[in-house]
């Protein structure tokens, strides 16, 4: 395998079962598929979002891919469209100037870090009242 080929994720879904169905259709035209995360995404399904469950094929089979998928009903969104969840969260970190500043993985941390301590301070002081 050539050192330049690379694989690229095409699709993302929420359920195991949809991210089967693309990749059924995608491998009965003859592309060769991978799925990401599908067992945490079964694992933590309900606790954590990781993102879902992506496809990912081989970048030299993508227009094929695109086809396939168009023909078979799937929505192929545009190159400077972002996911949903992607604009909630980046469009509400805007008002932030400092929060603003960082990558959409570094501003999630920070957010998860400001809500982890706010819990602990909650726990701290809750259980001092009870004692």
């Amino acid at each position: 395998m050539e050192d330049d080929i690379k694989m690229v994720e095409i699709a993302r879904f929420q359920f195991n079962s949809d991210a089967q169905a693309l990749v059924a259709l995608l491998r009965s035209e003859g592309i060769d598929c991978y799925l990401r995360n599908e067992t945490s995404n079964q694992v933590f399904a309900g606790y954590v979002d990781i993102g879902g469950v992506r496809v990912e094929i081989l970048e030299t089979e993508v227009e094929h891919a695109m086809e396939v998928m168009r023909s078979g009903g799937y929505e192929i969104p545009e190159e400077d469209e972002l996911p949903e969840t992607v604009q909630a969260i980046g469009g509400w970190s805007k008002n932030i100037p400092w929060l603003n500043s960082l990558s959409f993985e570094k501003q999630l941390i920070v957010l998860f870090v400001i809500i982890a301590v706010f819990l602990g301070l909650l726990i701290y002081f809750g259980s001092n009242d009870l004692l």
